[in-house]
């Protein structure tokens, strides 16, 4: 049987062996629906909060744009709230939510906005480690210290857009991630990320896993250093398939908007499997999910609950930038993830916490990652490097009668066990 399944901006062909059992895992696939009517009535009717045009005027807005590692439709978004809604708004600038990410470029910015938009307003990328350009708005009552981009403060009503999604730790992403860590200092990154971890004891907290937010400490934190906020925060958490087309869009309130978005997504992209496969073969879905490392990480993490215990899970994501942070490899030089994990708890970087969530994986299954990245940078993180889907199956026993589930799109399905 001859597959292919997307590989960066394109798509990469394999062939299955006659002798497996292929099983294919896929989320739901809801119909599409017209973006600016569902838009305008999300706009008109938000869950919490009054609508949104009444709120703009005479105001001075910022709006909260996701950075260029999601997809959340925002070029598509904007101009339609620009035309409706933002005539009204004093002054209005956009921000966007890069968290500790890298700087994008201006061809990067312009396009996550629309032309329209880039060349209406002032669009600037956040900075977490400019101190200047930070505020600390308090410390919540579980002891996180929240400092955050100083424009929120200088805004009247902010807008905040994102997609939602599954995430490793915090549950689920969207539209909340992008204030924290979005648009929070380093710090505050850092010890939000450090929530995953039991704070009595070894290991991770068993609720810091994706589609959970009910006990997730991550996700709570977050929620606790947003209710510092004393100004509107208007939440726009959009939906979209594969192919760009719309889903859903829920609007208002920051927590019910995005628990409810959350419910929906779960609701339509987890599934079951009836058995654990031998093999698993999982891509990340194409640019930008899988536009580094770190990114292509979240399909491997559904992915192995597909698994079982020591199975191959072959893991598809070009990462065209590499692994996704400078400080990420070295975490590796570690013998064993018992040796790791004390100095994880205790790192002033934030990707650790992936790093360690990536060890986990490696040895407990037999990884191998198609990837453009450098064979030792794989080896390194105990995975088998391969640049083709057919050189990795090659290397497995394609005789032996056996189950493979096959995973399109990795980022957006969740195996529920």
């Amino acid at each position: 049987m001859r597959l292919e399944l997307k590989y960066g901006r394109g798509v990469m062909p394999f062939e299955v062996p006659s002798s497996w059992q292929i099983s294919f895992i896929d989320h739901g696939h809801p119909g599409p629906r017209p973006l600016e009517e569902t838009l305008l009535s999300s706009l008109t009717d938000p869950c919490g909060l009054p609508p949104l045009g009444g709120q703009l005027v005479g105001a001075d807005v910022l709006v909260i744009v996701s950075d260029v590692t999601r997809y959340t439709g925002a070029e598509r978004v904007l101009p339609i709230i620009q035309r409706e809604f933002l005539g009204r708004a004093a002054r209005t600038r956009v921000l966007f939510a890069l968290g500790n990410h890298r700087k994008q470029t201006e061809s990067e910015r312009r396009g996550l906005v629309s032309d329209g938009v880039y060349e209406a307003f002032p669009c600037i990328d956040h900075d977490c480690f400019d101190e200047k350009g930070l505020s600390s708005i308090g410390t919540t009552p579980s002891g996180l210290s929240v400092s955050i981009n100083s424009l929120l403060l200088e805004a009247d009503v902010t807008i905040v857009t994102g997609a939602v999604s599954f995430h490793y730790l915090a549950g689920f992403g969207g539209g909340r991630k992008c204030i924290i860590p979005g648009i929070a200092g380093y710090q505050t990154i850092l010890d939000t990320h450090k929530r995953v971890f039991n704070r009595t004891g070894p290991g991770k907290h068993e609720r810091a896993q994706t589609g959970i937010l009910e006990g997730n400490p991550m996700h709570e934190a977050i929620m606790e250093g947003i209710a510092l906020i004393d100004r509107p925060l208007f939440l726009i958490n959009t939906i979209f398939d594969d192919k760009k087309n719309l889903l859903n869009i829920f609007s208002g309130d920051i927590r019910q908007s995005h628990e409810m978005g959350c419910a929906w997504y779960n609701e339509h992209f987890s599934t079951t499997v009836a058995e654990k496969a031998d093999v698993v073969v999982v891509s990340v879905g194409g640019y930008p999910k899988d536009i580094d490392f770190i990114q292509t990480h979240k399909a491997l993490e559904h992915a192995k609950h597909a698994a079982k215990k020591g199975a191959t899970i072959i893991l598809l994501g070009q990462c065209a930038d590499g692994i996704g942070n400078p400080y990420f490899l070295p975490w590796f030089d570690y013998p064993s993830i018992e040796a790791m994990e004390p100095a994880v708890r205790e790192a002033d970087k934030v990707y650790a916490q992936t790093a360690y969530s990536t060890r986990i994986k490696a040895e407990a299954f037999n990884i191998v990652l198609v990837s453009d990245l450098p064979e030792a940078d794989v080896r390194k993180m105990g995975m088998t490097p391969r640049r083709t889907l057919d050189e990795a199956l090659s290397t497995l026993d394609r005789g032996k009668e056996i189950l493979c589930h096959v995973m399109p799109e990795g980022s957006k399905t969740l195996v529920r066990e």
